[in-house]
């Protein structure tokens, strides 16, 4: 039992190693499920068996240090993935821009309005016709630089996609992270106050 503070203090340790290095044996969640589990139970049980001797209450407080720094840190990682993954939402929701539309109409020439026709083009995928110099309409008829230019645009959509899944996953994973960590903590901790307060009655 009274190895089980420096238990805890190692395993915590080893966690903020593990993730300032990027290990990713920790970093996978078969093994940081586990672990964040292990020391969830851990640091109540550390700071109760510390706080009930005379002289190592002030070291107990290492251990609610310990369980705020965690769990701030897992706050910063659930605020900074949401605003990420909301950015990323934003932009992958965004059509083609009003203002960009109406250049093929608006611009001062056909030239220019053929060029708001081509960064459509080249952004969305999408041939529009824009206004001649002879008042009438022409439809746009992209390239092979357009098209690759297109594909390229395509292609970084995609990985926008695939990083905003891995910002969601990171915001799941930290909340759930989060619950367990204060939930057992809080619990264990009611857990182990009462158990001493039914001691100490059953001993009068």
């Amino acid at each position: 039992m009274k190895k089980i503070p420096l238990l805890t203090g190692l395993l915590w340790l080893l966690i903020c190693l593990g993730h300032s290095f990027s290990f990713e044996l920790i970093r996978q969640d078969v093994v940081q499920f586990p672990l964040a589990l292990l020391l969830s139970i851990l640091l109540p049980v550390s700071f109760w068996l510390l706080a009930k001797g005379e002289k190592q209450r002030y070291l107990a407080l290492l251990f609610v240090g310990i369980f705020i720094i965690n769990t701030s840190f897992l706050f910063i990682i659930m605020r900074g993935s949401f605003a990420t993954k909301q950015q990323m939402t934003e932009q992958l929701k965004a059509g083609i821009q009003p203002d960009l539309a109406e250049y093929l109409i608006t611009a001062v020439s056909a030239h220019k309005r053929q060029i708001a026709a081509r960064l459509i083009y080249q952004l969305h995928g999408v041939a529009l016709p824009f206004k001649n110099d002879a008042g009438g309409y022409t439809l746009y008829e992209p390239d092979k630089a357009d098209k690759e230019k297109f594909q390229k645009n395509f292609f970084a959509q995609n990985d926008l996609k695939l990083r905003q899944g891995g910002f969601a996953a990171s915001f799941a994973t930290a909340t759930l992270l989060m619950l367990i960590h204060v939930g057992l903590f809080i619990a264990l901790l009611v857990f182990l106050v009462l158990y001493d307060q039914g001691k100490l009655e059953r001993d009068e």
